[in-house]
């Protein structure tokens, strides 16, 4: 199967003083964590000793890391299941979740292993979840429009990631990219992980809207000092993630992927055309590369709207068979 399990009875559940110091807004309900790591054997002990003030269980899941993060997960008394190659974030969060569908606790909470997320955080973020407000609640970083954390470009970046979510799920969110999340039982059973790269937090969310799931932010705070980081390339993950959602635009909004951009195209190749006309008419001059040019535009406009009517009707029969 390429998954080793890890762990005995001491990692599988807090001791009775942590489960004593918790808060009291979680005290009666089942609270799991789980983990996607990689490379962070820095942070991870700390993260999993925070959390367990707040769960019954901690999980951690290892995608292939090939410093010491399973032996400090273990030693700090986390549940650690090994993927024996590295499949990416989604593939962990993918096996987080398959896990925790046989325990079926009240309340299923993720969190990065990097420790930018704060574990106290916790109550605040699963309590719109049990009190059943919502399937889905996600930690936001700006919700309050006070983090001053968060480099510009980053946030910008991350801003460009959020309009590509909305086009592509149609929730307006603040903090798409947020890994600090809680899930109903429902929302557990309902997500169907696909893609095994970075785009795993925006396809859990077009998912949830596709499933008729609420998702409501909460805010958290974020610590970006003394840590060590992301593990991939921050242009590379923006970059690997807008692709991600582009074609999730494409798959799904059909219409307004290849139609919109096609009526643009027509419309600038028809009014470059008809100018190149009226100048003909009026000076007797003839612009070859404005015909031609305008003339491949008005084509491409053309196929682009012609693309999205076809598919966006195709896309309807198959959901009405459905």
């Amino acid at each position: 199967m390429g998954i080793q399990t890890n762990g005995s009875g001491d990692g599988s559940s807090v001791t009775d003083q942590s489960v004593v110091s918790k808060a009291s807004s979680t005290a009666a309900d089942e609270i799991v964590v789980g983990i996607p790591t990689y490379n962070e054997e820095i942070a991870i002990g700390s993260v999993v000793l925070q959390a367990q003030q707040y769960a019954e269980e901690v999980v951690v899941v290892d995608d292939g890391s090939s410093d010491h993060t399973v032996a400090i997960a273990e030693a700090a008394g986390a549940t650690v299941i090994e993927h024996e190659t590295n499949k990416g974030k989604g593939g962990a969060i993918r096996t987080i979740l398959g896990y925790f569908q046989d325990v079926d606790p009240d309340a299923v909470v993720l969190l990065d292993g990097d420790g930018q997320h704060i574990p106290g955080d916790i109550p605040e973020v699963v309590e719109p979840v049990v009190d059943d407000d919502c399937d889905i609640a996600i930690g936001s970083r700006y919700l309050e429009d006070d983090d001053t954390e968060t480099p510009v470009y980053r946030r910008l970046g991350q801003r460009v990631l959020d309009y590509l979510t909305l086009g592509s799920s149609g929730e307006n969110l603040t903090d798409t990219q947020s890994g600090f999340r809680a899930f109903s039982p429902d929302a557990v059973a309902e997500l169907n992980i696909r893609t095994d790269g970075m785009g795993v937090e925006s396809e859990m969310i077009g998912q949830a809207s596709e499933n008729g799931l609420d998702i409501k932010e909460v805010p958290i705070d974020v610590r970006y000092e003394e840590v060590d980081g992301q593990t991939h390339n921050p242009l590379r993950h923006g970059l690997g993630v807008a692709v991600f959602l582009t074609q999730l635009i494409r798959d799904r909004h059909p219409l307004l992927f290849f139609a919109v951009p096609g009526m643009a195209l027509l419309t600038m190749g028809g009014l470059v055309m008809t100018h190149s006309a009226w100048l003909y008419q009026t000076t007797g001059a003839f612009h070859q590369w404005r015909v031609t040019i305008s003339g491949f535009t008005i084509l491409l406009g053309t196929i682009g709207l012609f693309c999205g009517l076809v598919l966006s009707q195709v896309q309807n029969m198959i959901q009405d068979f459905k």
